[in-house]
């Protein structure tokens, strides 16, 4: 078994300073509801606003069987003092040949510029890099995404290219840019 397949025997649960990163349950079905109807929050996501909590609740089977299925980890960004769940953090896309994979996220708009994704992203990359044993970690970012370039960029990662109408947006019926940014473990100093 290699160190990826390892991962997705019991879900990797990670703690930061203000935030436990642990696996979806049923109760933050509300949780996921505000977070995915905040527009600001689903703004670069390919899919349209949540209109209903019963949406939310699909969400979160949808989450576990992404885990089961050796898909992706998305873990809920669990605030330690109440559990709120405040975003999501995740790795998915993963190569095993290649030992990559790619991260990406979401942030309740209510909880901007208090550097929860930057605390949280650097948990996930240590996971990454020193236990998963990734070589590298790759985000691809709607170019007019500024805060997630942002992000990425302050986390180490390097733009490597730009791939023209790589990715249909549902919301749009239209195919979209994509600037991939990458860091590898050798360059990961944080």
């Amino acid at each position: 078994m290699n160190s990826i397949d390892s991962i997705f025997i019991n879900f990797p649960e990670l703690e930061t300073e203000r935030f436990i990163l642990r696996q979806v349950t049923a109760k933050d079905s509300k949780d996921l509801y505000e977070l995915y109807s905040d527009p600001l929050a689903v703004k670069y996501q390919q899919s349209e606003t949540m209109s209903d909590m019963e949406q939310a609740k699909k969400t979160v089977i949808a989450f576990l069987k992404g885990y089961s299925n050796k898909n992706f980890i998305r873990w809920c960004i669990s605030d330690k003092l109440t559990d709120k769940v405040v975003g999501l953090i995740s790795l998915h896309s993963f190569d095993i040949f290649n030992f990559k994979s790619e991260i990406g996220y979401m942030l309740n708009s209510k909880y901007l510029n208090q550097n929860i994704m930057t605390e949280c992203a650097i948990k996930v990359l240590d996971f990454a890099f020193n236990i998963i044993k990734l070589t590298k970690v790759e985000a691809s970012i709607n170019p007019d995404n500024k805060r997630s370039i942002h992000l990425v960029v302050k986390l180490g990662f390097k733009e490597e290219l730009l791939i023209k109408g790589i990715s249909f947006n549902f919301k749009t019926a239209l195919f979209e840019d994509r600037v991939i940014f990458a860091l590898q473990k050798d360059q990961y100093h944080l």
